[in-house]
């Protein structure tokens, strides 16, 4: 399972805006403005644990020690978010969220950056590489699966705990509800029967979200092993923190992928709470059940269709140029959000589902090829500085991911408050919806077409990185 995505993807991509906007009533251009100081948070600290993961010397290795730490204090922090005292003045949630939101991110950042470290170093091999980073994807959807769920089921629980009668689930399904939820309402009590559903099913779902966050991030630490710790890494000379960010930044096949990387999650990010409005609001006409049932199905025809494609890509990948694939994925990405002028539409909602499939899948095929690419470049990086720096490498990297995270999630607020959408109402006035639908369908292609640039500019090829290897193992012996 993804770890990452049950922390930090299902907060910032699904749940933050619905729950704090829709269901606590606070300005999204402050909940964006409160998530762009937590992202750029991460992005600050990054470096920095990247460095320290490289510095480590233990017995068990450079980065499992923080996989450990970082995991268990991760699932501790989560629940702070979802039980926020409403007692609280505007002022104190906003002071309340950044705080916990604090802890909550250098945690995470603890686990995270050496897990993608870990990542860059378990093969060095050019197609065992895309082979890794495809079996981590089929996992990955998993995660993706229950996500595309998890707003409906929040949905539905708090409805059918509120006592109101969800509009789209069937009488039985309300019995068997009703039968698993009365042990967990009094494990963990929601408070007021007049709050929204999407507070009451959040706060009875959270801590599950937490064990899974601790169980999934645990896996790794005990059962990965280091592959450079113990013949290489653990006698080289560590190096300081800003040597480390100068030969982050002379590594050149490095900006490629900086650049690709954030101009790609800045076309996905900005517009993910905007797309779910549209979904709820344009699409689905204020039907947030019946929004967040689109949702789900949606999210589970993108599992499906990408959990079949993967050996697809995989074998496209052994025969050409990773760069090629990534070129013709990001155009079919494109065009297959562009369908959504088509398929989106109030009259037919549920047709956004094959657009999104489409879009969707293309999209993660690039996610199967970059973290491959980035351990090419992490050899090209060892030629040139005579060190193993997957942490900083991985750091440096997630440096410009976190500050397209925050720019993005900013934004993703300004934007929707831009649209003129007011939470105070379940159905929005024509020129809203169609306002919000034109930018979420124009604005993701103008940073795509930048992350496409980039990416044709990224220089390492399959023979140059077989001959990168060759130096290396002449070099230091095969590893």
């Amino acid at each position: 399972m993804n770890t990452e995505y049950v922390a930090t993807g299902l907060m910032t991509g699904i749940l933050w805006m619905p729950f704090f906007n829709i269901g606590l009533g606070m300005s999204p251009v402050v909940l964006g403005g409160i998530l762009m100081f937590l992202r750029f948070w991460e992005a600050v600290i990054d470096p920095f644990m990247g460095n320290l993961s490289d510095n480590t010397r233990t017995r068990i290795g450079r980065r499992r020690p923080y996989l450990f730490v970082g995991a268990a204090i991760t699932a501790l922090l989560y629940p702070l978010f979802w039980y926020m005292p409403s007692s609280l003045s505007d002022i104190g949630k906003i002071v309340y969220l950044s705080i916990a939101g604090v802890a909550f991110f250098t945690a995470f950042t603890v686990w995270s950056i050496p897990y993608y470290g870990m990542q860059l170093e378990l093969t060095p091999n050019y197609d065992e590489r895309t082979r890794l980073t495809g079996w981590m994807t089929f996992f990955s959807k998993l995660s993706y699966l229950a996500g595309g769920w998890l707003l409906s089921s929040v949905m539905l629980i708090g409805m059918v705990v509120s006592g109101k009668t969800p509009e789209h689930a069937s009488g039985w399904l309300e019995q068997q509800a009703l039968t698993l939820l009365q042990p967990l309402i009094v494990l963990f009590p929601v408070g007021s029967q007049s709050e929204k559903p999407i507070v009451v099913g959040m706060q009875i779902l959270c801590p599950f979200i937490a064990l899974g966050i601790l169980l999934f991030g645990l896996l790794p630490a005990l059962f990965v092993q280091e592959r450079y710790y113990a013949t290489e890494a653990s006698f080289q000379k560590k190096e300081s923190f800003w040597q480390s960010i100068q030969e982050s930044i002379q590594c050149r096949p490095l900006w490629s992928l900086n650049a690709a990387a954030f101009f790609l999650l800045m076309g996905t990010s900005s517009v993910a709470t905007l797309g779910q409005y549209v979904n709820f609001y344009y699409a689905s006409q204020g039907d947030l059940a019946l929004g967040t049932w689109i949702a789900g199905w949606k999210g589970t025809l993108v599992v499906l269709v990408g959990v079949s494609t993967i050996p697809l890509f995989i074998w496209l990948g052994e025969r050409f140029d990773k760069r090629t694939i990534v070129l013709y994925m990001l155009t079919c990405c494109m065009l297959g959000h562009l369908t959504n002028y088509f398929l989106m539409t109030p009259e037919h909602p549920y047709w956004q589902i094959l657009s999104g499939t489409f879009e969707s899948c293309s999209l993660s095929a690039v996610w199967i090829f970059l973290p491959s690419m980035k351990a090419d470049v992490a050899d090209w990086d060892e030629l040139h500085t005579s060190r193993r720096r997957e942490g900083a490498i991985n750091a440096f990297h997630y440096w410009f991911i976190k500050m397209s995270l925050t720019l993005s999630m900013g934004l993703g607020g300004l934007l929707l408050a831009w649209s003129g959408f007011d939470s105070r109402h379940s159905v929005q006035p024509e020129i809203v919806t169609h306002r919000m639908f034109h930018i979420y369908l124009i604005l993701p292609l103008l940073f795509w077409g930048v992350a496409l640039l980039a990416t044709w500019r990224y220089p390492i090829t399959r023979s140059q990185a077989t001959e990168t290897r060759q130096q290396l193992e002449a070099r230091r012996g095969k590893l």
